[in-house]
């Protein structure tokens, strides 16, 4: 069975983040992309780029910090918003500039994550273009599959009579040979996607009826780039921080401004003046798209409160005037519910019967990833989305306690609007008369929210302990790309157990605090944008500025990024603004003041035998398997038989034994699986074997114990004044020509210049600079006065071979760590 140290499910935004952060920090860590599309990009990716497709945002706002989507190389001028073929272009660029693009594998699904209880996952992974189903294991495991990966189609009473295409938005690149064939098209939706068909055929001739329920939540928000009398660019705008403070924010103190926030919110005067700064960005939008210009346009004005919604608000990113296009006659707006279908014919419930030749639709999606958590239960201690019980998590008192607590800390909230839009007539899609689903989990289903500690981790002490598994894009907001960014830096110290605040042991009462903040937060979206997303999953657009603060916080790096405090309240944030936060984390946390080079990291992973036959062995595993020489455990079969069992010292001087669990003398290297330990735990430090030998006069580091006594002394029984490890240096002098690598019986095949005495044997060789086991020390050359080791395809053989030989007899505790670069997918 495969094993990774870290697998991540999803190539869109998200994942690639994930995956490049994780692998500028870990280089050395093995680790795969899941993703089903036979592309990246998710969203992005070229199966859904339809012909005028566009980012909502304009140049300069939609782009990692640390790689600038640069108009000389991408082709897109300040002012545009960004066709969709670039922004793939963009994403697969980057992929590869960071070296991470041959890390993922298309067209593989992860059907199901099993987790152990020590920790790690057992993934089960579809290939698709195969049709076979492999099992993966991985040491840790990213879910980044983002939030519109799969969409949601309600069955239509009637429609095995329809005859005429039915698909949803996301599959409108597959059915664009309907511009040529249709006449008329209907179009069932009020969201941002539903605006983009409407213009896309009407822009084509095609006469459109426009399907908006009278039931839902209306036609949504659309705002012009540029807003305000002040004529602001818009996705500036909502991160400009002193505009930040006008969005009741439950995570909003971490930007440092609790006064003035608890000025705007918890006074009289204060809220007067939040609600006059909503009201005028929300009349500014009416104002200028001049709705009530025309008899259909008056049908698009929003319904719900500007206030009340997210990310639901989208911009006109069109080439011409999307009202002027109404005007023109070809779209005609209906505000009613679909009952029925019949033979290229939509019923609505105000008695009109449609002509379509097409029925497109913008249904929504289903936000809980198509992948099932195992052993049953755990989607609750994880923090997925989960079918509400008062005897689950989050309680139902806990519930209540925080509802208390944003209520009195945010009393505007209680005003909420009715059904949450202002429709007394609202209610979910499937309430609709006519319409079904046979699907588990519908955009209608009554789950919790995503319960995610800084919607990332999953606030259980369980997850705490073994920090296996990370959400990284489970949110939506105008600053993805940024977010995502920040978010896997953060994933990342997680991981490595950085983060001061996040004890791997909490006490009781932190476990209580750490799950109270987790609800607050997942909670606080429900009664903050009920006219979007807030109720199922993180949906924000103002509080993204001191979303990132509590991130970086937690990092130990600066929030206040701008030049001055002038500047810090009024300029807009933006990705240039977090371009050095990798950066900043590797010098505050990871790079000492001395650079050392990564062999002298490898320390922690040596182990001394502690009988008077002396010798040294090398953990590769973090559940404890040890390489050493085999002459090291017996020079004869018969003597495996007699003593299977060994004490060994680590280099902290902390005693544990070890069994052996394989033995190779012609190979001479040997296996033992520590059983039994006072002090150290699961996971133990190891060494990571190189997945390619060293070039000649490569730099090397030897790690061991010379041995207690002194072999070249007149007389024996004289001790050495070796009583540490001992660290030495040399160069990797090649093979032996003479010899097969894959036998070292008599002498090693690898030659090298590491001073070493006799209680080396089973010393690891490392690349000095990248920390890499590129061999094991094993022998001395009398004639050359060379020093001789087992080379490193002689390990990884030796390894491969046991791990297949005894498959059945390992038990899912049993891991393997060999650093292996990644097969070709493509």
């Amino acid at each position: 069975m495969e094993t990774l140290d870290v697998a991540i499910v999803g190539a869109g935004w998200a994942g690639l983040a994930a995956a490049k952060t994780r692998h500028q920090l870990h280089p050395e860590e093995s680790l795969a992309v899941f993703d089903s599309a036979a592309t990246l990009g998710g969203t992005w990716a070229k199966h859904r780029l339809y012909t005028g497709l566009k980012t909502n945002n304009m140049l300069g706002t939609y782009q990692y910090p640390d790689f600038p989507m640069d108009t000389e190389t991408f082709g897109v001028k300040p002012g545009q918003h960004i066709p969709g073929q670039i922004v793939h272009r963009y994403l697969e660029t980057y992929a590869r500039h960071f070296d991470i693009y041959d890390k993922i594998r298309f067209e593989h699904k992860v059907e199901t994550a099993e987790h152990h209880e020590n920790g790690g996952w057992v993934l089960t992974v579809r290939d698709i273009k195969v049709g076979d189903d492999i099992k993966i294991k991985a040491r840790r495991l990213v879910l980044a599959t983002g939030l519109t990966s799969e969409p949601f189609l309600p069955i239509f009473q009637g429609q095995e009579d329809f005859r005429a295409p039915i698909f949803h938005g996301k599959d409108l690149r597959n059915n664009e040979d309907t511009y040529g064939t249709a006449k008329s098209v209907t179009v069932f939706g009020g969201t941002k996607s539903a605006w983009d068909m409407v213009y896309l055929y009407a822009t084509k001739g095609i006469q459109v009826n426009w399907v908006i329920r009278e039931s839902g939540h209306g036609p949504a928000w659309n705002a012009p780039p540029y807003v305000t009398p002040l004529k602001k660019w818009l996705e500036k705008l909502a991160h400009i921080r002193m505009l930040t403070w006008f969005s009741p924010c439950s995570w909003g103190a971490a930007d440092g401004y609790v006064k003035t926030r608890n000025f705007y919110h918890g006074t009289f005067i204060g809220r007067a003046i939040v609600d006059k700064f909503w009201s005028i960005l929300g009349n500014d939008v009416i104002t200028l798209n001049k709705y009530d210009s025309h008899p259909e346009t008056a049908k698009l004005k929003p319904w719900s409160n500007a206030m009340f919604v997210a990310t639901s608000i989208g911009i006109l990113n069109y080439e011409k005037d999307f009202f002027e296009v109404v005007k023109e006659g070809l779209v005609k707006i209906h505000i009613a519910d679909i009952e029925r279908l019949s033979e290229q014919k939509v019923h609505l419930s105000d008695g009109t019967a449609l002509h379509t030749d097409v029925l497109c639709c913008a249904t929504g999606w289903k936000h809980v990833p198509p992948i099932k958590f195992l052993p049953e239960g755990i989607t609750e201690d994880i923090g997925m989305p989960h079918t509400p019980s008062p005897n689950l998590f989050p309680y139902a008192s806990l519930l209540d306690q925080v509802d208390k607590e944003i209520f009195d800390k945010f009393p505007r909230l209680k005003d909420q609007p009715i059904q949450k839009v202002q429709n007394s007539k609202y209610h979910t899609l499937l309430e609709d008369k006519g319409l079904s689903s046979n699907d588990d989990v519908t955009p209608s289903t009554e789950l919790t929210p995503y319960t995610l500690y800084h919607f990332i981790v999953p606030p259980s002490s369980q997850f705490l302990k073994t920090r296996d598994i990370a959400f990284v894009g489970m949110l939506v907001n105008f600053s993805n790309p940024i977010v995502c960014h920040v978010q896997s830096l953060w994933m990342n110290a997680f991981f490595d157990d950085m983060i001061p605040s996040l004890p791997r042991n909490p006490s009781p009462e932190f476990v209580s605090r750490f799950q109270h903040e987790a609800v607050l937060h997942s909670r606080f979206g429900k009664w903050r944008y009920p006219g979007g997303f807030g109720h199922s999953f993180p949906d924000f657009v103002f509080d993204a500025v001191p979303y990132l603060d509590l991130l970086l916080k937690d990092l130990g790096l600066p929030i206040y990024r701008k030049n001055g405090a002038f500047a810090e309240m009024t300029d807009p944030y933006g990705p240039e603004d977090y371009t050095t936060v990798v950066d900043e984390w590797k010098a505050k946390h990871l790079e000492p003041e001395a650079p050392c080079p990564k062999g002298y990291h490898t320390l922690d992973a040596i182990f001394v035998f502690a009988q008077s036959e002396a010798g040294t062995a090398v953990c590769i595993s973090p559940d404890g398997i040890l390489l050493t020489c085999a002459h090291c455990v017996a020079e004869e079969p018969s003597e495996l038989t007699a003593n299977t069992s060994f004490v060994l010292l680590s280099s902290t001087g902390n005693v544990v034994t070890a069994k052996v669990v394989a033995w190779n003398p012609i190979r001479d290297l040997a296996l033992l699986q520590i059983d039994k330990t006072e002090i150290f735990r699961q996971p133990f430090p190891f060494a990571r074997i190189a997945t390619s030998p060293p070039k000649f006069n490569t730099k090397l580091l030897c790690i061991g114990h010379p041995g207690s006594e002194d072999l070249e002394a007149e007389r024996s029984g004289v001790k050495t004044e070796y009583d540490t490890l001992v660290l030495t240096e040399g160069t990797f002098r090649g093979l032996d020509k003479d010899k097969d690598p894959q036998d070292n019986s008599e002498i090693g095949a690898l030659k090298h210049s590491c001073w070493t005495y006799w209680g080396h044997s089973g010393a690891g060789l490392f690349d000095r600079e990248t920390g890499a086991l590129v061999g094991v020390h094993s022998s001395w050359d009398d004639e050359t006065c060379m020093r001789r080791g087992v080379p490193l395809e002689a390990v990884v053989a030796f390894v491969q071979e046991v791990e297949a030989s005894k498959r059945e007899e390992f038990t899912e505790e049993w891991r393997w760590y060999v650093w292996r670069e990644p097969e070709p997918t493509n």
